[in-house]
């Protein structure tokens, strides 16, 4: 059977986050980009995660502490 996922979520669960610490958010970075973690920031609803990849680049990413997303880092 489908699971269905209701966007009427009560109060509770809207705060329930997917990425929940910086050291979470840092290890998703390195998941998905490889090489080494330098610096993570805690934003407004996120974590900056700074990365030097195995290529030598510096890239700088976003980890939306809500969804898990991560962008940037192109």
């Amino acid at each position: 059977s489908a699971v269905v996922i209701s966007n009427q979520a009560s109060g509770q669960e809207k705060s329930k986050l997917r990425v929940k610490s910086s050291n979470q958010a840092a290890q998703m970075a390195k998941g998905r980009f490889g090489g080494k973690v330098l610096k993570v920031q805690g934003q407004k609803s996120g974590y900056r995660v700074k990365l030097i990849k195995n290529d030598g680049n510096i890239i700088s990413v976003y980890v939306d502490a809500k969804t898990g997303r991560i962008s940037g880092g192109n």
